[in-house]
């Protein structure tokens, strides 16, 4: 017998409604370790010195919602 695709199967979701393009809802714990992570890099590219942290986690928001 001949196999029958169903409407569903090769079709792929479509972005949530008021959604806006690119953007993807994260959860705040993950969006926070995002980061965290990109904070904690942009700190050891720079030589890990001390002080510098809010800097650091401003330029890693901003990096991040660009």
């Amino acid at each position: 017998m001949a196999k029958t695709t169903t409407e569903k199967e090769g079709k792929t979701k479509a972005p949530a409604k008021g959604s806006k393009k690119g953007e993807t809802a994260l959860k705040p714990e993950i969006h926070e370790e995002q980061v965290r992570l990109a904070a904690y890099y942009r700190w050891e590219a720079k030589g890990k010195g001390h002080g510098s942290q809010a800097d650091d986690w401003s330029e890693a928001e901003d990096s991040l919602t660009d």
